[in-house]
């Protein structure tokens, strides 16, 4: 056991979390991981403070985090997960992971995307959820088909927060939901009110507005074509890339709201 680890083990477990918080906030690891989407890095993003600051604010992180594991745990711990502060939050996912490793999981997740991670985990649940199977697609009037569209874009959007490139289960999750609004909008064009998307392409939500994008290549090309070549200059991702795809097929004629 280090000097430091002795010293924290002999405190208080009321004393020991805003010790943890206080250097968490010098450490900055919050405020890294959102500079850099997420990426670690062995650099110091300018701001955070000398690397030898750094470094002691760590040690200091992993020893309080070993005299607080070896602990019961209590409520002032279980808030570190919880804290307005990015650093802390992250901090208390990377050291006291073990308290709880699917909200330390959710926590992480949530500092990237902005959101607690009590939403993220209500979003893993909502993603993970198949939607009823009645009134089926076909069932359903125009309002219930569109807020359908909307539900499908959002839990689509929330495959963020599940593991759907290692996961088979989180896999056929996202095929299912892509399946669920390729048949919604073919259910659309049926019916002939595939321009009913168009105000989705002024979605918060890049997925959203991709889907809606093309849906609408037929019905609203010149707005459903400049939304896609936003997405394709956006930030790299499947989002990206699924626009660059879609604009592509346009291109040489093809659609795939017409298969």
């Amino acid at each position: 056991m280090s000097p430091e680890e002795e010293e924290y083990a002999e405190m208080s477990t009321g004393l020991l979390p805003p010790l943890f918080a206080d250097y968490a906030k010098r450490l900055g690891f919050g405020r890294v991981l959102q500079h850099t989407g997420g990426a670690v890095s062995a650099e110091v993003p300018v701001g955070l403070g000398p690397r030898e600051e750094i470094d002691r604010a760590a040690r200091e992180c992993l020893a309080i985090a070993a005299a607080l594991l070896a602990r019961s745990t209590s409520p002032e711990m279980a808030a570190l997960f919880e804290d307005e502060n990015p650093d802390v939050r992250i901090a208390a996912a990377m050291y006291l992971g073990p308290i709880d490793p699917q909200l330390a999981d959710a926590t992480l997740d949530g500092v990237l995307a902005g959101c607690s991670a009590d939403e993220v985990i209500a979003m893993r649940k909502r993603v993970r959820t198949p939607p009823p199977q009645h009134p089926t697609l076909q069932e359903m009037s125009d309002e219930a088909l569109l807020a359908r569209f909307q539900d499908a874009g959002e839990r689509l959007a929330g495959r963020r927060f599940i593991d759907w490139v290692r996961e088979k289960r989180d896999m056929d999750t996202r095929n299912a939901i892509l399946g669920e609004l390729i048949a919604i909008k073919k259910e659309m064009k049926r019916r002939g009110m595939l321009a009913r998307l168009a105000p989705f392409l002024d979605s918060a939500e890049p997925e959203i507005r991709l889907q809606a994008a093309t849906g609408c290549l037929r019905v609203a090309p010149e707005k459903a074509v400049a939304t896609l070549e936003a997405l394709e200059a956006g930030p790299r991702g499947h989002v990206c890339a699924a626009a660059g795809w879609a604009l592509d097929r346009w291109r040489v004629g093809e659609c795939a709201v017409d298969k």
